[in-house]
C-alpha cells in the first residue's frame, strides 16, 4: 500500500519534470531526465524495510530484467510510428514489450543477479542503435502536463492492482514496465509527431545507464552492507551518471542546432 502510494505521487511528478525539460532543452533530453530512478528507487526501498535485503536483492534484479520490456517498446513504437498515428505504435510496443518480458522472465527469471544486468544492458544498447533517425531535434510545445499526469498516475494504479499477489522477482519487472514511456511517448506523438517522439526514446535509453546502475548497485550492495549504505552508494552514483547523461545530450542537440559550431 506505501509503495502504491509512492508510486502514485512521484511517476505523476517525473513525468512534470520531464516534460518541463523537455520544453527548456528539447525532447531527447526530457526523455534522458525520465529515465531516473525517482520511482523505483522509493520502492525499492520500501521493499526492502518492510521484506529484508535478500528480497530488495532480487526485486533490483527483477527490475533490471523487466528493462528488457522497456527497450522493446521503445524499439517497437519508434519504428511504426515513422509510418502510423500513436495508436498503432502504442499497441505495437506494448506487444512487443509483453512478448520481451515473458521471454525475459523464462529465460533469465531463475539464473543469478549478473543476468538482469546482462539482459538490461544488451536489450538497452541493442534498441538505442536500432532506433531509427529523427529528422532533426524538435522542440517542445505546451501540451497538457495535467493530462500527462494524471494518465501517468492512471497507469501506475492498474499495474499495483496486478502487483499484489506477485513475488520480488516479478513484482519487480512490473515495475520497470514501460509506463512513464507510454505516457510521454503518447502525448509527444500526439503533439508534436514522430521526429519527436523518436527523439523522446532515443534520449529516455540513453538515460537509463543511471536506472541500470541504480538497480545493479542495489542488488550487489544490500545483502552484504545494509539497506542505508547500499542505497546511498546508489543514489550518489546514479545521480552523478544521470547529471552527465543529461548534459551530454543538451550539449549534443545545442551543437546541432547553433550555426556558429559548425
Amino acid at each position: 500500500m506505501i509503495s502504491t502510494a509512492v508510486e502514485l505521487l512521484l511517476a505523476p511528478a517525473l513525468v512534470a519534470v520531464s516534460t518541463i525539460a523537455a520544453r527548456r532543452f528539447g525532447e531527447r533530453a526530457g526523455g534522458a531526465v525520465s529515465a531516473f530512478p525517482a520511482i523505483v528507487g522509493p520502492v525499492l526501498l520500501i521493499v526492502a524495510l518492510a521484506h529484508g535485503a535478500q528480497f530488495a536483492a532480487t526485486a533490483a534484479n527483477g527490475t533490471l530484467l523487466g528493462l528488457v520490456s522497456l527497450a522493446a517498446f521503445a524499439l517497437a513504437y519508434a519504428r511504426v510510428a515513422r509510418r502510423h498515428g500513436w495508436r498503432a505504435s502504442l499497441a505495437t510496443g506494448w506487444a512487443c514489450a509483453a512478448l520481451a518480458g515473458l521471454a525475459a522472465g523464462l529465460a533469465a527469471g531463475g539464473t543469478p543477479a549478473p543476468a538482469g544486468l546482462l539482459a538490461a544492458a544488451l536489450s538497452l544498447a541493442v534498441a538505442w542503435w536500432a532506433l531509427p533517425a529523427a529528422a532533426s531535434p524538435a522542440s517542445a510545445t505546451r501540451g497538457s502536463m495535467l493530462a500527462r499526469a494524471a494518465t501517468a498516475a492512471l497507469l501506475v494504479a492498474l499495474l499495483a492492482a496486478a502487483d499484489g499477489a506477485v513475488g520480488p522477482l516479478v513484482g519487480g519487472m512490473l515495475a520497470a514496465l514501460p509506463v512513464l514511456a507510454c505516457v510521454l511517448a503518447v502525448f509527444t506523438h500526439r503533439e508534436q509527431g514522430a521526429a519527436a517522439v523518436i527523439g523522446l526514446l532515443r534520449g529516455m535509453l540513453a538515460g537509463m545507464v543511471a536506472f541500470v546502475i541504480f538497480c545493479q548497485l542495489i542488488a550487489m550492495l544490500i545483502v552484504p552492507y545494509g539497506i542505508a549504505p547500499a542505497f546511498a552508494a546508489a543514489t550518489v552514483v546514479a545521480g552523478v551518471v544521470q547529471a552527465l547523461a543529461v548534459y551530454s545530450v543538451h550539449s549534443t542537440l545545442r551543437s546541432a542546432t547553433d550555426p556558429s559550431r559548425s
